[in-house]
């Protein structure tokens, strides 16, 4: 008779065994989840920064550096520290309304860049104009953000000089 409260405490065991591989199992998986979530996030990473450039002409230029597509949501330019609605706007904020400058313009809002495509959104073919035009627009305060997304939805704000990761205030996403 004393078998039997034995055998007990052997399957007694053996449940509590079963029961914390099962438990173990599910928690590994869980991570490898995680893990694999995150992967992919990583694998579609996109990385816009923009730069200028007065060698043959002068010209902004937005490119994405990283290894997914980005998907631009708004872009806000400000001289002085008021708004700039698009390129026209920005000239004459620089130059005066009054100006004949002659530039080539396209729009950067809503579009989506490839991993490793550029694009420029503002030139002025003239060197000297846009030499000239580069001096006025440094002696003023501008600035030009750039909020971008991920196909996952991640948000980043590029300005030149850092990029946050972090959902901008007042972004719609689709």
């Amino acid at each position: 008779m004393t078998l039997k409260p034995a055998k007990a405490h052997v399957e007694y065991l053996l449940a509590g065994v079963a029961f914390f591989v099962s438990v173990t199992t599910l928690v590994v998986y869980i991570y490898q989840a995680r893990m694999m979530r995150e992967q992919q996030r990583v694998s579609v990473w996109p990385y816009v920064e923009f730069t200028t450039s007065n060698v043959e002409d002068y010209h902004l230029s937005v490119r994405n550096k990283g290894v997914g597509p980005a998907i631009i949501r708004k872009v806000e330019m400000r001289v002085d520290g008021k708004v700039v609605e698009n390129n026209r706007a920005l000239v004459t904020a620089v130059l005066g309304s009054d100006s004949k400058l002659t530039y080539q313009n396209s729009s950067l809002e809503g579009r989506v860049l490839a991993p490793g495509e550029e694009i420029t959104p503002f030139r002025i073919p003239d060197p000297k104009s846009g030499r000239d035009f580069e001096a006025k627009l440094q002696a003023r305060a501008f600035d030009l953000h750039i909020t971008y997304c991920s196909i996952y939805g991640d948000c980043w704000e590029c300005d030149g000089d850092r990029v946050d990761r972090r959902p901008p205030e007042n972004l719609k996403l689709y």
